[in-house]
């Protein structure tokens, strides 16, 4: 197939997305195409350019796709956060459209007539006084309707017609779980006693007064009698009115503590702990973080995707190590200021952590390099010169060579180095389309897809303390949007062997034998030979291998000069 053939497959494949954020995994393959022309043997195609700077073309498209994704993102995350179903009458056609909650819950494919709504007679009966009201006399109106497909099911549904329309009516159905805690927590609310609470609970489900005596074999006049306390003691006139007074409370205690107490691993707020800001010409800031509270710093130049951020075994580790941790993000990356241009990036990392060595007064200064990471922290290192003292690298990457190195990586990691070698534009694009997508799908997902390959990464994210600093890391790389990215992975891509060979300190490189992102074997080979270099391969550790081998990694720190 043509580059310009795959060029424009892609693109199209992009302007899906919007539609149907689902189709995201198939963009991505397409852009894998452009590159490999759909092989997977991680060879690129032998038409593949190399563009030097920006695509505009492609940039425009990419914003713009960009743009419509987080907008599509955003109305579906209101309609989520709002209601469970959303529909949409027609009071001049008799159709209904609806969101795909409202087709889920209904069974319906959308638009249909109304009729065919699967709701009990008394609600289809309420929406249709709605519909005949004029627009001064129509008010907001909150029923019970029972959802008949199957097993009948009892909703909410909370009917409005917008003021900017006098044809359309909008139907929101919202399913409560009426739990025995929350059932209990509404009876002390309204200081009933339990078995009128279990009568609430019966109006509640869409129950008659006959159907609630008949399921509590209890005389109708009972249920009669405790239904007027009921209306008493809640202070409403009618029954209808504590349904709707019930759903407003049962709304309270269902979202306040989840807006209180959000997740920490979908947040997507780059922590703050332990954070210190560097003033720097120009008007910049570095941020930098300290970690651990053993006496011996540490500067740590922290990965691609895994920031500066640590779990509580390996700062136990670090206090027990001697050792603190001094780790700034670098431009772009969490709070520190970007870089002026794309151009002086690699300079601006240098020169902020040579800054932040002089502003500490370390006369003398031993590295920790992790990861994606090691073109900085190699640039670092020969800038310190004397000041230099031992390096620990973690999972450390070599220059990279497309003809040996690409066929053992990750289809993510194979796309990032070759996008941001020969086509940065369309590394852009595909970070403003899938940002969009992803926080609507989690970190987790996010995660998952980067760790396809690998069943111990894998496995990381359902231990809580390792998903929420892996997560972290994400935030932090992402704080600022794609740029930060794009920059941090050309420079990786760069041949920064001068550098690499210019270094001749004590080093003792700890590589994780299942890591997808370069192989162990070619960085062992690259790297053999050397007398300042002690190599050792970790069995059964993957790309995480700063957050699962903490017990080694501290044992070489202690170690450190």
């Amino acid at each position: 197939m043509s580059l310009n053939k795959r060029y424009f497959d892609m693109l199209g494949a992009a302007y899906d997305v919007p539609n149907e954020t689902a189709r995201f995994e198939g963009f991505l393959d397409a852009a894998m195409a452009y590159f490999f022309d759909g092989a997977e043997d991680g060879l690129l195609a032998g038409d593949v350019p190399r563009h030097e700077g920006d695509d505009d073309t492609l940039d425009t498209h990419g914003q713009r796709i960009g743009a419509l994704v987080d907008a599509a993102s955003r109305r579906d995350a209101s309609n989520a956060d709002r209601f469970h179903a959303i529909l949409d009458v027609s009071a001049r056609n008799g159709l209904v459209s609806g969101n795909a909650a409202a087709a889920q819950l209904t069974g319906r494919t959308f638009p249909c007539p109304f009729d065919e709504l699967p709701l009990d007679p008394g609600a289809l009966s309420e929406i249709r006084r709605a519909m005949r009201a004029t627009t001064a006399q129509a008010q907001d109106r909150i029923i019970l309707a029972n959802i008949e497909t199957g097993p009948s099911r009892a909703c909410l549904a909370l009917i409005q017609r917008p003021k900017d329309s006098a044809d359309l009516l909008h139907v929101s159905l919202s399913y409560i779980d009426w739990s025995p805690a929350l059932m209990t927590r509404l009876g002390e609310a309204f200081g009933l006693t339990s078995s009128e609470t279990e009568i609430l609970e019966g109006y509640l489900g869409n129950l008659s007064q006959k159907e609630i005596a008949r399921e509590r074999d209890r005389a109708l006049d009972t249920i009669k009698g405790q239904s007027k306390s009921i209306l008493r003691k809640t202070g409403c006139a009618r029954m209808s009115d504590v349904v709707q007074l019930s759903a407003s409370i049962a709304y309270l205690m269902r979202q306040l503590p989840e807006q209180a107490n959000p997740p920490s691993a979908e947040t997507w707020v780059t922590p703050k702990c332990g954070l210190s800001m560097l003033a720097r010409p120009g008007g910049r800031e570095l941020a930098w973080y300290k970690a651990g509270a053993g006496e011996k710093p540490v500067l740590f130049i922290h990965g691609y995707l895994q920031g500066p951020f640590f779990t509580a075994d390996m700062l136990a580790g670090l206090a027990g190590a001697n050792v603190h941790f001094i780790a700034p993000s670098r431009p772009g990356f969490g709070y520190a200021s970007p870089s002026r241009s794309r151009a002086d990036f690699d300079k601006t990392v240098v020169e902020d952590a040579v800054a932040l060595v002089d502003h500490l007064g370390l006369s003398k200064i031993s590295l920790c390099i992790h990861q994606g990471g090691s073109s900085h922290g190699f640039r670092i290192a020969r800038a310190l010169g004397d000041r230099l003292g031992d390096m620990l690298v973690l999972g450390g990457g070599i220059p990279i060579d497309e003809d040996r190195h690409l066929a053992h990586m990750d289809r993510q990691t194979r796309f990032a180095a070759m996008a941001t070698r020969h086509a940065p534009s369309v590394m852009k694009m595909v970070m403003s389309v899938g940002l969009p997508v992803y926080r609507r799908r989690g970190t987790k997902a996010f995660l998952k897809a980067q760790y396809v390959r690998s069943p111990g990464d894998l496995a990381t994210l359902e231990v809580p303390a390792l998903m929420k600093v892996q997560a972290e890391g994400l935030y932090h790389a992402v704080e600022q949007g794609a740029e930060a990215w794009l920059r941090d992975g050309g420079a990786a891509m760069a041949d920064w062997s001068d550098d690499l060979e210019a270094v001749t300190a004590k080093q003792t490189w700890l590589q994780a034998e299942d890591c997808t992102i370069i192989s162990a074997t070619d960085v062992a080979d690259h790297m053999r030979g050397r007398a300042n270099v002690d190599f050792h391969v970790l069995e059964g550790h993957g790309s995480n291998i700063l957050h699962t081998a903490t017990d080694t990694i501290c044992a070489h720190l202690a170690k450190l000069a």
